[in-house]
């Protein structure tokens, strides 16, 4: 082996680089720590801001529907709502304004029958009919309901409307009595919270703005509704907590609560930058004490590229050895021309043949999914990890994936299309899925997804609706694909706690899409929660 390429220089600067390290670390570790302890106090901060805007909101609906609950009892109202007439209209104007008050609003109050027509509105304006407002269909179920953003059918402002159902004397729900809330009054309320560096969405279930912290024009008209915010639900599954997430294309942390009156959600955004400028501040300061580390590490450096040159000559010659039939080292760094170089390249060649092997093993060629093999193998172990989790509240859901008429677009248009058909849907899995969620193709045009720590049927309901949305928009070339998706879906541990369970439930509830006219989605405890309720 020549000793012609300058390794005693080069171990000097590479140790001279090692002694960088601990200065490295002190910056690193002062700008992680204030990392941290800036987001936890972001997260606190936001939580609380979350907190008091979720208890406003409480608060407004808890005092509409006492005062509304009290209304419904009151036997004037109830015979009114029965059997309106003008005799005791007067009365009625006369309880409903003393009530409006209370209030000291403009807010609407109005009373419905139990055939949906509204029988009395405190603005005046035409009564109308309420039968398909899911309000109203709540109520004659016997309950109370707030709603989500709704337009009104009167005056075309968008409301929140709160109702109680008005029972007759043998508990039997005859009608309801709702107020409906401008929401002008919450965005004046959520505006107090705006500054420089936050800002506070409030959103229904749907993902509609309800008010916004940033001055948002129109709430409370026709052109309020907007769902640039909508994203953030698809990034949701739980009650409460932070991500971090692009808005605007600015690198935020988002930290989210649901109300558990209504279900809103409040969100509290604030932009990344402004923890960095917290963290440049501490790694300045860490700078001058790590220069001295600094020099310290260079003369160390300086002693050791002597005392080591000759040993590393050595080393190269057995990194050689190992090259030729050890793979169980990790790749190595190294852009040099000398014998470190060689070390690093002897090393980095087997691992990339192994790598590239292993690689192959794994994944469908055509679509780069997980195979079935490997699928099997990674749900098994995300059964065990849930069989051991003690949490009765989470579950796993299991997606089988089948194209519909897949065989008529490959017998017309060809294998190569198809191809192309299978590929583009693949990557539609890959764009709804979270990076640790697990998507294969077990061949064919069938597919498999596992999504673990779920903590309630409405995600999966809406990744099911977002898979059957991929397919039938599926188009490629300016054509259509024509194809549409059937998914089956079983959920551990409901269906099953083991991978032949789950792989049968599903395989079961596919069939049972295709027979009932395909492009849908199917799993048993859908209808056994439908029979429960």
């Amino acid at each position: 082996m020549e000793f012609n390429k300058g390794i005693r220089a080069k171990l000097f600067f590479f140790f001279a680089i090692m002694g960088a390290i601990p200065f490295l670390i002190l910056i690193v570790v002062s700008a992680i720590n204030t990392i941290s302890e800036m987001e936890e106090s972001v997260k606190q901060n936001s939580l609380l801001r979350n907190s008091i805007i979720s208890e406003h909101v409480s608060a407004l609906i808890e005092v509409n529907q006492h005062v509304l609950r009290s209304l419904a009892l009151n036997p004037e109202i109830i015979n009114y709502v029965e059997s309106p007439t003008e005799e005791e209209r007067n009365n009625i104007i006369k309880i409903l304004s003393e009530t409006n008050d209370i209030f000291d609003d403009d807010n609407l109050m109005a009373l419905t029958g139990s055939d949906g027509w509204q029988i009395y509105r405190t603005d005046g304006a035409t009564c109308v009919n309420l039968k398909k407002r899911q309000h109203f269909q709540e109520a004659m179920k016997g309950r109370s309901y707030v709603s989500d953003i709704i337009s009104s059918m009167a005056t075309g402002k968008l409301i929140i409307v709160m109702e109680v159902p008005v029972f007759d004397y043998e508990k039997k729900s005859v009608g309801m009595i709702q107020r409906n809330f401008d929401l002008n009054a919450l965005q004046e309320f959520v505006q107090g919270f705006d500054d420089d560096e936050v800002s506070v969405i409030v959103m229904d279930r749907t993902g509609r703005v309800i008010a916004n912290s940033d001055n948002f024009s129109g709430i409370g008209t026709e052109y309020a509704i907007d769902n640039s915010y909508k994203f953030i639900l698809d990034r949701i599954y739980n009650s409460s907590g932070v991500i971090r997430i692009d808005i605007n294309e600015v690198d935020s942390l988002a930290t989210y609560s649901r109300n558990i009156d209504t279900g809103w959600m409040i969100v509290t955004i604030r932009p990344y930058h402004y923890i960095w400028d917290q963290v440049y501040d501490k790694a300045v300061k860490a700078v001058i004490f790590g220069l001295v580390m600094l020099f310290i590490g260079t003369l160390v450096a300086y002693l050791l590229s002597v005392k080591i040159s000759k040993p590393i000559i050595q080393m190269t010659n057995v990194v050689d050895e190992i090259a030729s039939g050890n793979t169980s080292l990790n790749k190595i760094e190294v852009n040099s021309d000398d014998e470190l170089g060689q070390m690093a390249a002897a090393f980095n060649k087997m691992k990339s043949d192994r790598d590239a092997f292993q690689l192959e093993s794994e994944l469908d060629k055509l679509t780069e999914l997980f195979n079935k093999k490997t699928m099997e193998n990674l749900c098994k172990m995300k059964l065990k990890t849930f069989n051991e989790n003690e949490n009765s509240n989470i579950f796993l859901a299991f997606y089988m994936i089948d194209l519909d008429h897949f065989k008529e677009v490959n017998d017309l248009l060809g294998h190569q299309f198809g191809d192309k058909v299978l590929v583009e849907f693949a990557k539609g899995l890959k764009k709804i899925f979270r990076p640790n969620d697990c998507i294969g193709r077990f061949g064919g045009d069938e597919f498999v997804v596992i999504v673990d720590s779920l903590p309630n049927m409405e995600v999966v309901i809406r990744k099911a609706e977002q898979i059957k949305q991929i397919a039938f928009n599926l188009s490629l070339e300016g054509k259509s694909c024509f194809v549409t998706a059937s998914i089956g879906i079983a959920i551990a541990p409901h269906n099953g706690r083991d991978y032949d369970s789950l792989f049968a439930s599903a395989d079961k509830a596919v069939y049972h899409v295709k027979n009932n006219g395909k492009n849908g989605y199917y799993c048993e405890l859908f209808e056994k929660e439908e029979e429960d309720n």
